[in-house]
């Protein structure tokens, strides 16, 4: 059976995916950029559904630096830094690894204007994203991953 990775800082992609995906796919989860490439080292995964923002995951598991951030991009504003780190952690959570090397499809739950999703393809490989937590268009992106 097919593997998928749930990356998110809460339950909520995890619950939906043993719920509506499980029949498809193998699930696993993690919460943080460490343990996606800790689970990934250990099993490959075919897929990767990921959370976009991680506004519950605490400072120190971010990737990111956030003061260093504060200081080239948001002058000196900490909490600007911050919120900006939450909002797009999925998508620095992807790319930290496709730098590991994990190519597999990236999908994101979120309506990503065209021009963004093209960008993040350039960046990202195979990426997609569907615009709510609809199964079937989930499933149908996902199963083009194998």
């Amino acid at each position: 059976m097919r593997r998928l990775m749930v990356i998110e800082d809460g339950h909520e992609y995890e619950e939906f995916a043993r719920l509506f995906l499980a029949q498809q796919f193998t699930i696993r989860a993690a919460h943080s950029a460490a343990e996606a490439l800790t689970a990934l080292a250990e099993e490959p995964a075919d897929a990767l559904l990921i959370d976009l923002r991680f506004d519950r995951a605490p400072v120190e598991a971010l990737v990111g630096d956030v003061e260093a951030l504060t200081m080239r991009r948001f002058s000196g504003d900490r909490n600007r830094a911050l919120r900006y780190l939450m909002d797009q952690q999925g998508t620095l959570v992807l790319g930290a690894l496709r730098e590991a090397g994990h190519a597999q499809l990236a999908v994101f739950v979120h309506d990503f204007p065209p021009r963004r999703l093209a960008n993040l393809r350039k960046l990202y490989g195979d990426v997609r994203a569907v615009p709510g937590f609809d199964a079937q268009a989930l499933g149908r992106e996902l199963q083009e991953s194998v």
